[in-house]
């Protein structure tokens, strides 16, 4: 099996810690393969995703990424229609999506939000 090396900041090392002894991981690696596998996962829903949709996206980022949030929102105004912007503690901001129009642009913001610098979380719900 290949060996990589991954770089943490000691925040997120404690955190995945604390995630291997929670969910009875048998090692970092195993909770880092069963991280990888769920984004393997969700990325691989998200590239079904086809014609129009309806969908509902939550984001987390912090308030630092804020500019360069809105900046991605302005560029997909065609689809979404309707976001909703929430203060959350420690400097975090959370914003709610609904999406409406076409999967390939869906798919396009999805992958420019998650992407951008201080964005923690991005997670799409299609009923």
């Amino acid at each position: 099996m290949p060996i990589i090396s991954v770089s943490l900041d000691e925040k997120t090392l404690g955190q995945l810690c604390e995630l291997e002894e929670e969910l009875g991981f048998s090692g970092r690696s195993e909770a880092i393969r069963s991280a990888i596998s769920a984004f393997i996962a969700e990325n691989k829903q998200r590239k079904k995703l086809s014609g129009q949709i309806k969908a509902v996206v939550l984001a987390v980022h912090s308030e630092d990424a804020e500019s360069r949030t809105n900046e991605i929102k302005h560029g997909f105004e065609e689809i979404i229609a309707t976001q909703m912007h929430g203060n959350l503690r420690r400097g975090k901001c959370l914003e709610i999506f609904v999406l409406d129009g076409s999967a390939e642009l869906a798919r396009e913001f999805l992958a420019k939000m998650q992407s951008t610098k201080g964005v923690e979380y991005v997670k799409v719900f299609v009923p």
